[in-house]
C-alpha cells in the first residue's frame, strides 16, 4: 500500500451510524478484525486488552439499545430498523482499567486499527463510549474480571459521508443535509500546525 492509498483509507474510514442490515457482518469477519488489532501496540507491551465479539442478532439488538449514537444530533434516537449495525466488538480491559490513561489509549489504538481494517474490507463502524455500564454485566464481561473501555458498532455502511473544510457555518460540528448526507467539517492542515 502506498502512502496515498493509506491516506485515502483513512479519509474513507469515517464514523458510520447507518448500516445495511440486509448485509450481515459474519463472526469470521469480526474475528478477523480482532486478529488484526492484536498486533497493534500497547503500553509497555502489556497486551491487557481483551475483545468480546457480538454477532448473534438478539445480542446485537440488545447492544444497539444500550448506547447513544450522536451527541450532536440531540433529536435523533439512532438508526431505524433496517439501518442498524449487524455486529459489535467490545474492547475490554481488566476491571478498573477505565481509570488508566494508558489503557484508554491502548483501547483507542485498537479501536482505530479495527475501524481501518473494517473499512479496507468494505465495512464501517462507529466508536462508542456512551454505553450503559450494565452492558458489561449483560454480555458476561464483568463476570470475567473485565470492563468495556470502548464499544464498536460494525456493519456495511448505508449512508453517504462527506468531508469538507471548516467554513460551512457549522464550525467543527458534523451535520446532515436534507438528503441525509452526513457532513464532517475538517480543519485545514495549516490550522493544525503550531
Amino acid at each position: 500500500m502506498t502512502g496515498g492509498e493509506f491516506h485515502d483509507l483513512v479519509r474513507s474510514s469515517r464514523t458510520f451510524r447507518r448500516f445495511d442490515e440486509g448485509s450481515r457482518v459474519t463472526r469470521e469477519q469480526l474475528l478477523g478484525l480482532v486478529d488484526t488489532a492484536r498486533f497493534a501496540p500497547t503500553g509497555n507491551n502489556t497486551q491487557l486488552l481483551r475483545f468480546h465479539v457480538v454477532d448473534d442478532p438478539a445480542t446485537v439488538e440488545h447492544c444497539a439499545a444500550s448506547h447513544g449514537w450522536a451527541a450532536l444530533f440531540r433529536d435523533w434516537d439512532g438508526p431505524k430498523p433496517g439501518e442498524r449495525p449487524t455486529g459489535y466488538i467490545a474492547v475490554c480491559g481488566p476491571t478498573g482499567a477505565g481509570g488508566s490513561a494508558i489503557r484508554n489509549l491502548d483501547a483507542g489504538i485498537a479501536a482505530q486499527t479495527i475501524m481501518l481494517a473494517a473499512r479496507s474490507e468494505g465495512l464501517g463502524g462507529c466508536i462508542i463510549k456512551s454505553f450503559k455500564p450494565s452492558l458489561a454485566d449483560d454480555l458476561g464481561i464483568s463476570q470475567q474480571g473485565y470492563e468495556i473501555l470502548v464499544l464498536l458498532a460494525i456493519g456495511v455502511p448505508a449512508e453517504r459521508v462527506v468531508l469538507e473544510e471548516v467554513d460551512s457555518g457549522h464550525g467543527t460540528h458534523y451535520w446532515r443535509d436534507d438528503q441525509g448526507t452526513h457532513h464532517v467539517p475538517k480543519l485545514p492542515l495549516d490550522d493544525l500546525l503550531i
